[in-house]
């Protein structure tokens, strides 16, 4: 009887920790990836990669994505001029410091953007050395057509425009479809995807950034452990996509406000909220990404671990 109660508390454990860890992909996550796009914020249309066999002679200098700044755990260093600015809170990090995943500095040396998982933080940095956080907005959500993912890793790749990857799940959360890489165009708030096509990629996997060319016409990419050069334009800014049209119709200025007729008393009903969803402006809200390749494995460990207890019940009572 006691091996039996055994069994049955395995088998109950067993199958709840793999429900558990099946589920990638919370209520909060759903509704903000299917969020509309911020009022503030313009989708433009993707921008062309293109392959580079060659480098002219007049090579473009080449920027790495940190800027020169590196960063620990939770420090941050800028050797050039000798800073090192010690934080509250973790930084993306990868255990070498040199790689300055989780920081960025820009050209002109007077801003740091620190990512922190779904999180980025802007300061800026005076002449002494000394800093101060200031509030910056930035999308955290792709927005554009098709699955959405989370917005990460923001780069600059010049004083106006920045750079970051996302990763594209399917819907359930389970499994990584694609990486991309997106550009915003601070001045114009307009965000675009960099159309990969041309280059043939079999696969995405470790998609990023690693430098930007100083004409803002060449980037350095790394995908599957390869570096290589492509050709791009992220100077001028992208043409905008037609906006999602609001659920309510536009007002009209009072000058040519049409009169309302008075409509007959109906019946009661109930009245639809037709209030458009909040927008979300910026990258300082949204849960962790869970990310998981595939959660078939999850069940087979589940039913090789059940079967293995069977047997040793059934070996005990033998």
């Amino acid at each position: 009887m006691r091996e039996r109660h055994l069994y049955l508390v395995a088998l109950v454990f067993s199958l709840s920790v793999c429900g558990a860890l099946a589920h990638g992909r919370s209520e909060q996550m759903t509704e903000e990836l299917n969020a509309q796009t911020p009022e503030w914020l313009s989708i433009g249309v993707p921008i062309k990669v293109e392959p580079v066999t060659s480098l002219t002679k007049e090579q473009p200098v080449f920027r790495s994505r940190s800027g020169g700044a590196t960063n620990s755990r939770n420090r941050v260093q800028i050797p050039s001029r000798g800073i090192e600015i010690e934080l509250d809170y973790n930084i993306d990090w990868t255990g070498n410091n040199e790689t300055g995943l989780g920081c960025s500095l820009s050209p002109d040396g007077k801003r740091l953007l620190v990512n922190s998982g779904p999180k980025s933080r802007l300061y800026e940095i005076e002449t002494d050395g000394s800093y101060r956080e200031v509030p910056i907005r930035l999308p955290h959500v792709t927005y554009d057509a098709g699955l959405k993912g989370y917005l990460r890793e923001w780069s600059w790749a010049d004083d106006q425009i920045l750079v970051a990857r996302a990763e594209i799940t399917d819907e359930a959360g389970h499994e990584i479809i694609e990486n991309r890489i997106y550009v915003f165009h601070m001045k114009e708030q307009a965000l675009s995807r960099l159309d990969l096509t041309a280059l043939n990629l079999k696969d995405t996997d470790g998609l990023e950034v690693t430098n930007v060319g100083s004409d803002l016409n060449h980037l350095k990419i790394s995908v599957g452990g390869k570096d290589f050069t492509v050709k791009t334009d992220l100077h001028t800014p992208p043409s905008v996509e037609k906006q999602q049209e609001s659920a309510m119709p536009p007002k009209l200025p009072p000058s040519v406000q049409p009169p309302t007729p008075t409509p007959p008393t109906p019946a009661p009903t109930a009245t639809p909220n037709m209030s458009p969803m909040p927008s979300t402006p910026d990258v300082q809200t949204p849960a962790p990404v869970v990310e998981r390749k595939s959660s078939a494995w999850l069940w087979v460990v589940g039913i090789a671990a059940l079967t293995v207890i069977a047997l040793l019940v059934w070996k005990r009572r033998a």
